[in-house]
């Protein structure tokens, strides 16, 4: 069963129309890559499921009995970058109404899972661009979301942290959360994907992984 899903999306973004009839679902426990050439939309596609961004006409679906089911990370982060690491976390628990049993918990794991233990008490302004992706997907994580939405979330890091930010999405969800990851580095996303969406020409069609090179040719 579906969990997450577009129906017949049109989006014109600065004069260029960028869904035409756009159509896809994701499963339930589905690990997704969605997939495309520079400026095919990907970004945009991705603003409308998170609410950002509304389409002209069509409709996004979530089966979902949640009030919060989407946590996402984008491009342009979302934390504060005069606060410290675990300011930021405490802040986004406030708001996510984590209760206070719990939340030390969980901003414990997700700084110790996303190697970020050296930076708790470090001004966000003062870390790597990588470094500040891994504290926004903590950020993004601490309402433990059903549905996690990342675009570009190894953008600035070594293969090593890809390596480990690899594996902890993985185990994330086989946990059972859905996740939809829109990167360009699709040597990672052929890896650790079920399955992979294509976003070309406004439309979206299911690719298989011996496909990508394809695409970026």
């Amino acid at each position: 069963m579906y969990i997450i899903g577009a129906l017949g999306l049109n989006k014109t973004f600065d004069k260029k129309k960028v869904l035409r009839n756009a159509n896809f679902s994701a499963e339930k426990g589905e690990l997704l890559g969605l997939v495309g050439r520079s400026g095919s939309g990907k970004s945009v596609l991705i603003k409308i499921l998170i609410g950002f961004f509304k389409p002209d006409s069509g409709k996004v679906l979530i089966n979902s009995k949640s009030d919060l089911p989407i946590g996402y990370s984008i491009q342009e982060n979302a934390v504060y970058e005069d606060m410290k690491v675990n300011q930021n976390l405490n802040y986004f628990a406030k708001i996510n109404k984590i209760p206070e049993k719990l939340k030390e918990e969980q901003i414990d794991f997700l700084i110790k899972n996303l190697g970020l233990e050296e930076y708790r008490k470090i001004l966000v302004k003062n870390l790597s661009g990588g470094t500040k992706k891994r504290v926004d997907l903590a950020c993004a994580l601490l309402n433990n979301p059903e549905i996690l939405i990342l675009d570009e979330p190894f953008l600035g890091l070594d293969p090593e942290l890809v390596n480990n930010l690899s594996d902890f999405l993985i185990d994330l969800n086989k946990k059972g959360t859905t996740i939809i990851i829109s990167s360009h580095q699709t040597v990672e996303l052929a890896q650790i994907c079920s399955r992979l969406v294509l976003l070309k020409d406004g439309q979206l069609y299911s690719i298989k992984k011996e496909q990508l090179k394809e695409v970026y040719k």
